[in-house]
């Protein structure tokens, strides 16, 4: 069996999931409301090689609002990733990631943030060249949950339209996941590399 075959892509997500950056931006009468997507893809180590995964998270909505201070933020964040959408373009692999997600049982890998404050996020990663800002999520996988955190960056806006990238790492034994090995000599590193690329439409009242 295909060793490296395992692996957690994770997340999205994640896994994703969120900051809404560039949404400061809007001059709309808040709230503000939001649609957004978001493409995955991960890179697993092992002492074989390394081999890259992606997948995509489902459809998800936002609303910025302001708190006591007037700044504004997103109260709540949530992305989740199919955990059998995510691919290796390798069957046994793919086979063997899902097992050890328990796909069956926990079909989607869950990211939330909460509190955003996009005008900061904005401020760090829009405002100059290679920009990047902190960003705190929580991240569930299977029945385990986390903190992660992850970075904010490469945020770009175009009229009622916002792109931004998500990155961060996954440690599998954070998340009690146990990848396989092949002969017990190849293995499968413990961190995976996330990077969860995010496309933000306004959406306005008629």
């Amino acid at each position: 069996m295909k060793f490296h075959e395992v692996l957690p892509s994770m997340a999205l997500g994640a896994v994703l999931f969120f900051p809404f950056a560039g949404v400061a931006a809007a001059e709309a009468p808040l709230p503000e409301s939001f649609t957004g997507a978001c493409e995955v893809t991960f890179l697993v180590t092992s002492t074989l090689h390394d081999f890259p995964g992606s997948g995509r998270c489902d459809p998800f909505t936002a609303t910025v609002v302001r708190d006591a201070a007037g700044r504004r933020v997103l109260p709540v964040v949530a992305v989740e990733v199919p955990a059998a959408g995510l691919d290796t373009r390798n069957k046994s692999r793919d086979g063997q990631m899902r097992e050890m997600f328990q796909a069956d049982r926990y079909p989607r890998i869950h990211g939330e943030a909460r509190d955003v404050d996009v005008e900061r996020i904005r401020e760090e990663t829009g405002m100059r060249p290679g920009g990047k800002a902190p960003v705190d999520l929580s991240l569930r996988i299977r029945d385990v949950e986390r903190k992660v955190r992850a970075t904010a960056g490469n945020l770009k806006e175009s009229g009622d339209r916002v792109t931004f990238d998500l990155e961060f790492a996954v440690s599998l034994k954070e998340f009690d996941l146990k990848a396989p090995t092949v002969l017990r000599i190849i293995r499968v590193g413990d961190k995976v590399s996330v990077k969860a690329a995010f496309t933000l439409t306004v959406s306005r009242a008629p």
